[in-house]
């Protein structure tokens, strides 16, 4: 997967689950679980965008995934998230 195969993923993911997506949602996905090193990079990438917010993974957190949450305020292309 490509870095920005991996954003795309990650924005799909957003869209079918209307704007939010979790840390579950994202390690239980096989296809981002596969590249665990560029999706991690690809949502910090968004989390650093006007219209991303990530809520970082507690410290006790066993997974892999950076952030508890990332909240889409816009998602891109569209008008709503």
């Amino acid at each position: 997967m490509t870095f920005d195969e991996a954003v795309e993923q990650l924005v799909a993911l957003a869209r079918r689950s209307g704007g939010r997506i979790t840390a579950v949602e994202v390690e239980s996905d096989p296809n981002l679980a596969s590249d665990r090193d560029i999706v991690s990079a690809a949502a910090r990438k968004l989390d650093g965008s006007t219209n991303v917010f990530g809520t970082p993974q507690p410290a006790t957190s066993d997974g892999w995934f950076p952030f508890a949450e990332l909240h889409f305020t816009e998602l891109p292309g569209s008008d709503k998230p």
